[in-house]
């Protein structure tokens, strides 16, 4: 099946990626721009990146299932995923308010070019 059409990916092609990232000492967390850089390849248009997610991850715990890569390399990829995921949840909040609390000031009036030194 192919999972991204702008590069020319397929399920197989990611399998193969998570299997080689997977099987690395202190493996990266597999996010779409690990395995496709991986794959030496970049998104284009990003359409792909939630089949990708999904596809990736699914293939990541057939692989587990398999035997073919470790469980506890897995497992300490998904907590650090959880981590990461969690703290960016709490991150996007925190922006939000930011940018609110920005808007919601009031601008301050331009400011005039000193006249001092100037005659008229």
């Amino acid at each position: 099946m192919i999972v991204c059409s702008c590069a020319v990916i397929s399920d197989r092609d990611l399998e193969e990626a998570v299997l080689e990232i997977m099987s690395e000492p202190n493996a990266p967390i597999p996010t779409p721009g690990v395995v496709y850089k991986q794959l030496a390849k970049r998104m284009t248009c990003c359409g792909c990146a939630p089949l990708a997610i999904e596809t990736i991850y699914a293939k990541m715990e057939d692989l587990e299932r398999r035997g073919l890569i470790c469980p506890w390399a897995c497992a300490t990829a998904k907590s650090r995923l959880r981590e990461f995921s969690m703290a960016n949840a709490r991150a996007v909040p925190r922006a939000r308010r930011a940018r609110a609390l920005e808007r919601s000031r009031p601008a301050e009036p331009p400011r005039s070019p000193s006249r001092a030194g100037i005659r008229s």
